[in-house]
């Protein structure tokens, strides 16, 4: 099970890690002891992907806390992806850089395809919470992106 979570497990260590940090490795090992040893909490009231997102994220939360490491920017683009170079992309990303890293988190799960009801689980909120922070999150993005937009015209 945690193989098929394999992706989803590095693209966390990338969220709180950066894609350049040297503590990657390390923090991916953490997050995979932490699932092995909590296995056992695991209960089947979410999937067992939304569980180890849980996980793999408070435990790459502590790490960073623990080593008092600074949690770089992040990395929304899978290692497949196919938007490499699409315009549209590349301006999302740019945009994503003026969020705080919780924001990037929920729209990088969003980003991913995860539903309404699995991200309010990874997040550890309610649905409509999850709404009124996606709406305010993207309201935040419109305001950049027109202001970025008029600073181009002018």
């Amino acid at each position: 099970m945690v193989r098929e979570c394999d992706p989803m497990l590095h693209r966390v260590c990338r969220l709180y890690g950066g894609r350049q940090n040297d503590d990657l490795e390390d923090v991916y090992q953490e997050i995979v002891t932490a699932l092995w040893q909590n296995f056992g909490s695991f209960r089947a009231e979410c999937s067992f992907a939304t569980w180890a997102y849980a996980v793999a994220r408070n435990t790459a939360v502590e790490y960073y806390r623990r080593n008092s490491l600074r949690q770089p920017q992040l990395e929304l683009r899978q290692a497949d992806a196919t938007d490499e170079g699409d315009p549209a992309m590349e301006e999302l990303y740019s945009l994503l850089d003026h969020l705080n890293a919780d924001d990037r988190a929920l729209v990088g799960l969003y980003l991913e395809g995860y539903s309404s009801e699995e991200m309010a689980q990874m997040c550890h909120c309610s649905q409509m919470a999850l709404r009124t922070k996606m709406s305010r999150i993207k309201k935040r993005l419109r305001k950049i992106l027109n202001a970025q937009r008029k600073e181009s015209v002018a």
